[in-house]
Parts: structure tokens; C-alpha cells; sequence
């Protein structure tokens, strides 16, 4: 290969990589708006918190993370990301203590619902 060929190939990856930045922030703006909107929807901080991540940007990562998970507590996508974070992170910890608790409340919430369908069984039965 020349080196006019090679320039013009490693130019060529340089533009593909400044349109694939503005995309991420296109799509960081675009999140961002609607949030404004719509400022109780999970999905839209998590799906901000990706972008950032793919920017290295681990503050604002946790920070929509964080959001997310008190938005739903179930958020796996959210507490994923927040664990990805920082691996010096506060809230790697927090993240699986939010998610155990989350498993432990909906194994009781089932675990009622089946000793009373049992129960009643029980009382068919009789």
C-alpha cells in the first residue's frame, strides 16, 4: 500500500468515527429530551447511561443508572450498567444489594401467592 492509500483509508475510518460520535451524542440529546418529556420513564435513563458508557463517561453512567433503578427497581438493564460502571464504584455494592432485595421481595410476593393457592386447595379438598 502507498502511503496516499493508507492516508486516505485512515481518513476515511477518522469520518466514520466522528459520524458514529455524533450519533451517540444525536442519541444522548435525543434521551435527554425525553427525559424532559417524560421524566419517570426508566428506559430513557438507561438507554442514556449506554450511550454514555460506550463514552467512558462512568460518573454519568451511575448517576442515570442510579435514576433508573429508584424509577425500577427491577431494572436489570439499569443495575447492568451501573455495575459496569466504575469497578471502584459505590454502587456495585448498592447495585446488588437493590437486586437481591428485588429477587427476595418477589420470591415472597410468589411464595404468599402459591401457600394460599395451596391453601385453598387444602380447604377444597377437606
Amino acid at each position: 500500500m502507498t502511503k496516499g492509500v493508507v492516508n486516505s483509508a485512515a481518513d476515511q475510518l477518522k469520518q466514520d468515527g466522528n459520524l458514529y460520535f455524533n450519533r451517540l451524542n444525536a442519541a444522548i440529546d435525543a434521551y435527554t429530551e425525553a427525559i424532559t418529556l417524560c421524566p419517570n420513564v426508566a428506559v430513557y435513563y438507561t438507554n442514556r447511561a449506554l450511550c454514555h458508557l460506550k463514552r467512558n463517561e462512568w460518573a454519568r453512567v451511575e448517576e442515570d443508572s442510579q435514576r433508573a433503578v429508584r424509577l425500577d427497581h427491577k431494572s436489570v438493564k439499569a443495575l447492568d450498567l451501573g455495575r459496569g460502571a466504575h469497578p471502584n464504584s459505590y454502587m456495585v455494592e448498592e447495585i446488588w444489594q437493590a437486586l437481591a432485595s428485588a429477587k427476595y421481595k418477589e420470591w415472597a410476593h410468589d411464595s404468599t401467592g402459591r401457600n394460599l393457592a395451596l391453601q385453598k386447595l387444602e380447604y377444597v379438598s377437606c
